[in-house]
């Protein structure tokens, strides 16, 4: 047996917030002990208050969170400035949590770290391992090949990166009573699990491949041996932030993306969200509103057709920030797209991220996203 329950507050205090996410998830528990949670909230939140609140009121809930760019709670949907609280229960499947430290200068020691404390508290294998990451200045396909590493190869990795409302200023992760920054938590299931995972986009390359001729890390300075900014320029006349690169890779499904954070004026480079290797190739890419919340859609509809016949006990979404900041005010449509696919029965909660984490297909390796909707469906056997 799995419960999942969800409560959400968008109460300004945050001790009032917490105390009323905590009594609306523990009241559709039906009298069941939570031994896990995940906090979503809101940047302007206090984890710190509510790391105690929970302690005080649960001192043996086993608890993992991070801020966010927005948040997902079924039945409300789309959320801003919220706190949304997701337990966890079961008579078959243990919990366990970890934290890494120095997740920006040593990603692959921190996410080592982070699944060492987790599987050091349970002898079973796990079957799920849900990650919270630094969502700045970290290199996150370090930190997933850390995790993926440390985990093994066979089992599913899912989650995203922090953020904190497209200010770029800071993310906060928690584990336990810890708040900190520049961390990987992990939140780790053992024991009989259904998982099921689906990842689109709704973006499509646009126009013809470029080189990268010159890059470094996130910074992209040359493309086709001009400065980065003036492919933009080539097909757009202008600089935006909302047309992602595509790179090229033949080994995945999924389109990779990297959306551009700022484009430098002097010199035309482009810092991205995420690394963009030198001599890689890429394009442009493109959606229009209407295909990107198709894409939430598609997602949950792939993590279906893969579940089997079981019953979903949860639903878990990680939604790319880029995709809100696109979207706009239509991004509560992308709640809407998939309500009816999902179904009113099914616990729901999800972030909006700065990266986002999860196989290509079932039983493929964990990857990095971005601009990209995640849906994960859990169940027991």
């Amino acid at each position: 047996m799995l419960k999942v329950v969800i409560g959400w507050s968008d109460e300004p205090d945050t001790g009032e917030a917490t105390k009323f996410a905590l009594d609306m998830a523990v009241a559709s528990l039906d009298g069941q002990s939570a031994q896990a949670a995940m906090v979503y909230a809101g940047v302007d939140f206090d984890l710190d208050v509510v790391a105690k609140e929970i302690n005080a009121r649960f001192p043996e809930l086993l608890v993992v969170g991070c801020t966010t760019d927005g948040e997902i709670a079924g039945g409300e949907g789309f959320l801003e400035d919220s706190l949304v609280i997701t337990l966890f229960a079961s008579d078959s499947i243990q919990f366990t949590v970890g934290i890494g430290r120095n997740a920006i200068a040593d990603p692959l020691t921190a996410a080592k770290d982070a699944v060492a404390m987790a599987q050091s508290s349970s002898e079973i294998a796990p079957s799920l391992c849900i990650s919270l990451l630094e969502g700045l200045g970290t290199n996150i396909h370090h930190l997933v090949e850390g995790i993926r590493s440390a985990v093994g190869a066979d089992v599913p990795v899912v989650g995203g990166a922090a953020g904190d409302q497209l200010r770029f200023e800071g993310t906060r992760q928690m584990c336990g009573d810890v708040v900190t920054s520049d961390a990987v938590v992990v939140l780790m299931l053992h024991g009989p699990l259904v998982i099921s995972t689906g990842v689109s986009t709704g973006y499509t390359p646009l126009g013809q491949s470029h080189p990268v001729t010159k890059a470094d890390g996130p910074v992209v300075h040359q493309i086709d041996h001009r400065p980065a900014a003036d492919l933009y320029a080539d097909y757009l006349q202008q600089p935006s932030i909302f047309y992602p690169l595509a790179v090229q890779d033949e080994t995945r499904q999924s389109l990779v993306l990297s959306s551009p954070l700022n484009f430098d004026a002097d010199t035309g480079a482009i810092h991205m969200v995420n690394p963009v290797a030198q001599d890689s190739m890429v394009q442009l890419a493109t959606a229009s509103r209407e295909e990107i919340v198709d894409a939430a859609r598609n997602s949950v509809g792939q993590a279906f057709a893969g579940f089997g016949e079981g019953k979903v006990d949860a639903a878990l979404l990680f939604s790319c920030a880029g995709r809100r900041a696109t979207l706009g005010t239509r991004t509560g449509e992308e709640y809407a797209a998939i309500k009816n696919v999902i179904g009113e029965n099914v616990p729901t909660a999800g972030f909006y991220c700065y990266g986002e984490i999860a196989p290509d297909f079932n039983g493929g390796q964990p990857l990095t996203h971005t601009n990209a909707f995640v849906a994960v469906l859990l169940g027991t056997p």
